[in-house]
């Protein structure tokens, strides 16, 4: 009996020898913001949220503290291994996007491989972006046999490579050069031109398929491409209208974006293809292009809390419209969902 008595100290010293190597080897955390976007709202919590706390946009105990020289910080509980995570305003309508104001992949960091992880915030999800990076591709020269009515597609990742994407179609310069201005949504890109379908994508002059193009967002403002051959000149037929804004709610807030949404975009309220502009009169306008007969549309500021309803706050039914029906549509928004 005494010899068992006299074996369990080891086991005992070697349980407390673990137990304090498992404490000793979680680390402490700071994760720091030292910069946000000018249009943040004064005033507002930002938060962290990750693969630590079930993705909680809003969590409480992860409200990081507003420090005396303008930056954020939290001090994370300790941990091990490595964790993901993203910055929010307490939902995710706000959660932080790049410069355009596309989605960015999770942040990172290993525990302890830093005493204080810094970061910076280029823009919210609620949020205009300012600082955009953006790129302008401009097909010089194409081959003769192109279709004067025909469009030219981009197909890329950022479309899921859709060969007959109506957002990312190239505009014709007078002086008949093609080109389209491109938002930065990933640092970089591949792609292929088409003339709406993977039956008339760009080849070589062989009529062989190419390899994918490949742009980084390295700075450059314009880049210059040829199109040496098109795998058909078979094309998708189109048509045009513009929808002008001539009534807006009296709470619609100056400078606000509006977005025009509908069955052309997979319902997405706030796809930054599909903002209004401003004429030189004030007046908001958007050239929609659709291949389809019929169009279903409504308009918002940016999501489905701020879509437009009728006066007395019920939902109105889709707006529709028949391609080739007219030149432009005028437009009436009596209230917004959320005003």
């Amino acid at each position: 009996m005494k010899t068992k008595k006299i074996l369990r100290y080891p086991v005992i010293i070697s349980l407390m020898l673990l137990i304090a190597g498992l404490f000793t080897s979680c680390y402490n955390q700071q994760v720091v913001i030292d910069k946000v976007p000018l249009n943040t709202p004064e005033g507002t919590n930002i938060y962290i949220t990750g693969n630590f706390n079930n993705w909680d946009p809003g969590d409480q105990k992860y409200m990081l503290t507003r420090n005396t020289d303008g930056t954020y910080s939290i001090l994370l509980p300790r941990g091990v291994g490595k964790l993901e995570y993203k910055f929010t305003r307490g939902d995710w309508t706000s959660v932080e996007k790049n410069e355009c104001g596309y989605e960015i992949g999770n942040r990172s960091l290993i525990y302890g491989e830093e005493e204080a992880v810094v970061n910076q915030i280029s823009c919210w999800g609620d949020t205009q972006p300012m600082n955009c990076t953006r790129a302008v591709m401009v097909i010089k020269k194409y081959p003769s046999n192109t279709p004067k009515e025909a469009l030219i597609y981009i197909a890329s990742q950022f479309n899921n490579w859709d060969p007959g994407n109506l957002k990312y179609t190239l505009k014709k310069h007078p002086k008949g050069f093609y080109y389209i201005n491109l938002d930065k949504q990933d640092e970089c890109m591949e792609f292929k031109f088409t003339l709406g379908d993977w039956e008339s994508v760009e080849t070589n002059r062989h009529n062989i398929d190419i390899e994918n193009r490949r742009f980084c967002f390295d700075g450059r403002d314009t880049v210059f491409l040829e199109v040496n051959n098109w795998k058909s000149i078979k094309y998708r037929k189109t048509g045009k209208v513009t929808f002008v804004i001539e009534k807006l709610p009296a709470l619609t807030k100056t400078g606000e974006q509006l977005y025009i949404t509908g069955d052309f975009n997979n319902w997405d309220p706030g796809d930054t293809g599909y903002t209004f502009r401003s004429d030189s009169s004030g007046r908001m306008y958007y050239n929609l292009v659709s291949d389809k007969e019929m169009i279903s549309f409504k308009i918002t500021r940016g999501n489905w809390n701020s879509v437009e309803v009728l006066p007395s706050g019920d939902d109105i039914s889709n707006r529709t419209y028949i391609n080739g029906q007219a030149d432009t549509v005028y437009l009436k928004v009596e209230r917004w969902k959320d005003r």
